[in-house]
């Protein structure tokens, strides 16, 4: 009899093991969402995130409220909590090391000192022949896709990237329009978008309105 109640117990159980393992990658899964500062009691800082697109736990700035469960406080848990799916992950792929390798190549520049438009997988797009240009952005030279307009860079907020499979992360510029200046941030060295610049003076030549 003992022995027939711990199979009815494991068979009870085993949805829920399994339930619970679903939401665990559901998690991991979900794209990197910084939150926002809107609450009663922000409390932002460095936090890390399972990257689908990297496989592997990345650092974020998050702002203090809201967000998604895919926010750790330290890199240790991210890794302990994602694991399994950053194995699945990885055994799904072939060559993914090889192919981010573009992650840390240098992103030519435009006018000014802005940096030319990448894929998701950080590969630098190049308007020759059928590849158009992402919206907002204009091809120059038939080569290289650069800003249409100041406001495509300066308007919108500075993103920290992600770690790639090589480099390291290094300080950077951004321009914040609520105070009309440039600040540092640390850039991780992969992806991000325009508002990157990689000194001040560039930054506030490009952005600054008076």
């Amino acid at each position: 009899m003992a022995f027939r109640h711990t199979i009815k117990c494991l068979l009870f159980l085993s949805p829920i093991f399994t339930l619970g393992f679903a939401e665990l990658n559901d998690v991991c899964g979900e794209g990197r969402n910084k939150g926002n500062d809107g609450c009663g009691t922000p409390a932002g800082g460095r936090r890390f995130y399972y990257d689908t697109i990297t496989k592997r736990c990345q650092p974020f700035a998050y702002e203090g409220c809201g967000g998604n469960g895919n926010r750790f406080d330290s890199l240790a848990q991210c890794r302990q909590k994602c694991a399994n799916f950053e194995s699945a992950a990885q055994g799904s792929s072939t060559g993914d090391e090889g192919q981010h390798h573009s992650m840390v190549l240098p992103v030519p520049k435009c006018s000014g000192g802005v940096r030319a438009a990448v894929d998701a997988d950080a590969r630098v797009i190049e308007c020759a022949g059928t590849e158009k240009c992402p919206d907002g952005y204009t091809c120059v030279g038939n080569k290289n896709c650069c800003p249409a307009s100041k406001e495509i860079v300066c308007g919108i907020e500075y993103d920290t990237g992600r770690y790639a499979f090589q480099g390291s992360h290094t300080p950077r510029y951004f321009y914040k329009k609520d105070i009309d200046n440039c600040l540092l941030f640390t850039y991780y060295g992969a992806l991000g978008n325009g508002n990157n610049f990689e000194t001040y003076n560039e930054c506030i030549k490009y952005c600054k309105k008076s």
